[in-house]
């Protein structure tokens, strides 16, 4: 177990997390050209450049993969905030004094965003750089109309991409619902996917294929972590089984996005008796599991007859309001809220030189500041690195390419740089930098490319050393974590928040809510030193996969326990009517988990029958019931990963992650 380095935090860095987008850059650098024809076209010459690049932003929003009705709302917002981001731009030209004004609104309330979430943190990033490039491009030459005219017509134009939208939803949800079932695919994505379909209602036969999916998935994230410890014979036979049930499982998955028919699964009722034989007697927990795979196979192969029912419902997740939200994050202890001070003081000093000179190497610098300042030392390290060294690719590149071809054909060739910065963004981060930046060196109106490329590089360098001294001065955030101590602490927080919902009181919305409070808490600090831990040490994948399945597992289990927390508030007499079995089964195993929490975790061995798996996902369920059986399913798996995290000594490791 060895530090990183900087060539290998380069290499991890580098790594692809998804696949090019092809189509999405094909259709980004059409609509671009269609928008700068019509502003031609309407008379909006002096708005060409703005309009482009806005329709280039609103096709991003808009070819993100959600269902329409999560794009539509995203898209309006996007709209509203570019419209605001140039008039805010245009009257910040009046005086210095405004202008600050409007920096550090856009800069501290754009960047607090994070305290929501890291999708909700990205989101109000991306307004802040529709701000920054607004302050770049506004000039008095046009007047508040037209600048409002320059940021619509774009979302006009890009609404075209709407109509195959709307005729591809339906296989896009299918897409989703059944993303458990792809071998591929993490529990990550799981939980990913379920924060994107909650509140969007389903067809019921949709709904119950996603929750089998996500029991499956939990079932086969840890038959991987078990198979691994396992002797080879026996690893063998195991294996043997998983690799079935991940074919029928595949099988499942495309014959419900296709209405196929039901898969014949006889492979699996052999593949299973043959694991009986080989464990009979030594190994519940590895026929257990493999019973789990079996019969959830076979459940989810049952809604492929078409006979279920045809009812609407909806995935409930957690819902935190506003005020709670700032009251359990908005503190100067929160890392995110002192990344945006540290954030909007860096932004402000920088934009304050770019309102007096518009130069190239002061705009160049403070982009530097904006891409690299990140909310803890390491991350900013981790960025600097990276976009420092793929600066230097790039600039390689666009000096090569400035020998090769002609000066009139380097404009094609940006242009060729723009739609390959789009194919590759987010997906190839690395290779989008490079793209963006050759298209940055081979258009900049002032110098050789030669020129342009050197400055491009010492610029984002200088840029990159401001933003680590504001990282390393400015309310530091060099916190040391112990992981395995944190680990226990959110787990422990989260049997509160469960107890606290099992518990009809008098005050039963206002302790549900401060057991919320410290779940999401020590939630985000968790998150936080997992990170921490993937940043700092080299090999370490089986621990990694390890923790980051704990804490998914755990953020399933309190957005599980919110809706049926909202259930509860609304009739509290359901948990008596409907769910007595359950609740009393949930409350015990809770409480013989919590002992070894409490006292010496090396100690964790629970009782075979606490953790005998149940299978009875029932979609006749009521829903009160359907939460009750996936919140005990989850704490099992908890359970379970826990147990390997004592015998593999995952937990005994990271105890000061600086």
């Amino acid at each position: 177990m060895e530090k990183k380095g900087v060539i290998s935090r380069f290499k991890i860095l580098a790594r692809p997390t998804g696949s090019p987008k092809w189509g999405h850059a094909i259709r980004a650098i059409i609509l671009m050209i269609l928008a700068g024809l019509i502003a031609h076209f309407l008379g909006f010459d002096r708005g060409i450049g703005v309009i482009m690049f806005v329709t280039l932003l609103a096709s991003i929003i808009i070819d993100i993969s959600l269902p329409i009705r999560k794009v539509a709302i995203l898209a309006i917002l996007g709209l509203f905030m570019t419209v605001l981001a140039f008039l805010s731009a245009y009257l910040a030209l009046s005086s210095l004094e405004i202008f600050i004004f409007f920096t550090v609104i856009w800069a501290f309330f754009t960047t607090s965003l994070y305290i929501f979430g890291a999708a909700e943190g990205s989101l109000g990033f991306t307004f802040f750089l529709i701000y920054f490039v607004a302050v770049l491009m506004v000039n008095t030459g046009s007047n508040p109309v037209e600048w409002c005219i320059y940021s619509v017509l774009p979302y006009l134009v890009v609404s075209i991409l709407f109509i195959p939208k709307i005729w591809l939803e339906k296989r896009k949800i299918r897409e989703m619902v059944t993303v458990g079932f792809n071998p591929q695919s993490s529990i990550q994505s799981v939980f990913i996917t379920l924060k994107i379909l909650s509140g969007v209602s389903l067809k019921s036969n949709y709904y119950d294929i996603f929750k089998l999916g996500s029991y499956l998935k939990g079932l086969r994230t840890y038959s991987d972590l078990i198979a691994s410890r396992l002797p080879l014979k026996s690893k063998e036979c195991f294996n043997n089984f998983l690799k079935a049930a991940d074919k029928f499982s595949l099988k499942v998955s495309n014959n419900f996005k296709s209405n196929g028919d039901m898969v014949d699964l006889k492979e699996i009722d052999d593949a299973l008796l043959e694991v009986e034989s080989c464990f009979s007697g030594n190994n519940n927990v590895i026929f257990e599991l493999s019973q789990g795979i079996k019969d959830i196979l076979n459940k989810s192969n049952k809604l492929l007859s078409g006979t279920s029912k045809k009812d609407v419902k909806k995935i409930e997740t957690s819902k935190i309001s506003f005020k709670e939200v700032l009251e359990a994050n908005f503190n100067i202890n929160n890392i995110y809220i002192r990344h945006t001070i540290r954030f909007t003081l860096a932004m402000t000093i920088a934009l304050i030189l770019v309102y007096f000179n518009h130069e190239r190497s002061v705009i160049w610098v403070t982009m530097g500041i904006l891409i690299i300042l990140k909310p803890d030392i390491t991350s900013t390290v981790n960025n600097l690195i990276s976009r420092v060294g793929f600066n230097l690719f790039a600039i390689i590149i666009a000096i090569i390419i400035s020998f090769i071809f002609p000066h009139y054909v380097l404009i094609w060739l940006a242009f060729i740089m723009l739609f390959l910065f789009r194919a590759f963004f987010p997906g190839y981060m690395g290779l989008s930098i490079m793209a963006i930046t050759v298209f940055i060196v081979l258009v900049w109106p002032t110098g050789t490319v030669f020129e342009n490329a050197i400055a491009r590089l010492v610029d984002i360098s200088i840029g990159g050393i401001i933003a680590f001294i504001f990282a390393y001065v400015i309310l530091p955030s060099r916190v040391t974590v112990n992981l395995p101590d944190q680990l226990i602490k959110t787990i422990k927080a989260n049997i509160n928040y469960a107890n606290q919902v099992l518990t009809i009181s008098k005050n039963y919305d206002s302790n549900i809510l401060k057991c919320f409070k410290k779940y999401i808490g020590e939630d985000n600090n968790l998150e936080a030193g997992i990170k921490k831990l993937e940043d700092t040490f080299e090999d370490i994948n089986d621990d990694l996969k390890l923790y980051n399945g704990l804490m998914i597992l755990n953020k399933k289990v309190a957005a599980d326990l919110t809706a049926a927390s909202a259930i509860l508030s609304k009739d509290p007499e359901k948990l008596q009517q409907d769910s007595d079995i359950h609740v009393n089964k949930l409350k015990d195993m809770l409480h013989k988990f919590e002992v070894p929490l409490n006292g010496d975790i090396n100690q964790l061995k629970l009782n075979p029958d606490v953790l005998k798996m149940d299978h009875s996902y029932d979609p006749q369920n009521s829903e009160l019931e359907q939460l009750l059986n996936w919140i005990t399913a989850d704490i099992q798996l908890i359970i379970k990963g826990m147990e390997i995290a004592v015998e593999t000594g995952a937990l005994s490791r990271y105890n000061k992650l600086d």
